[in-house]
């Protein structure tokens, strides 16, 4: 059984990191969580279509919502949380994971 994780910002960086994640992080699940859908199902196809299979899904989530964020992340039972967004939002999604 693979991991299941979560990042939160689909840019650059949360793509990447999410790419590696899949490709050296043994993933089930890469959920790919941004405040524009459009940027998180971008992400999750260019990954799928790297990594060869469906491991990532998009998933349309505010970083500033944190009680949104923590139920996100107990409903997919992430394992593992990675934030790609800008500092200002870290200390609430700590509090979240």
């Amino acid at each position: 059984m693979g991991k299941r994780y979560a990042i939160i910002g689909s840019g650059r960086q949360g793509t990447a990191a999410a790419y590696d994640l899949g490709r050296f992080g043994e993933a089930e699940l890469l959920l790919m969580m941004d405040a524009a859908i459009e940027q998180a199902q971008e992400a999750a196809s260019r990954i799928n279509r790297l990594l060869d299979q469906e491991v990532a899904k998009p998933l349309r989530i505010d970083a500033a919502d944190i009680p949104a964020v923590t139920a996100a992340l107990k409903e997919h039972s992430i394992q593992a949380f990675l934030s790609g967004t800008p500092y200002a939002f870290n200390l609430g999604l700590t509090k979240a994971a």
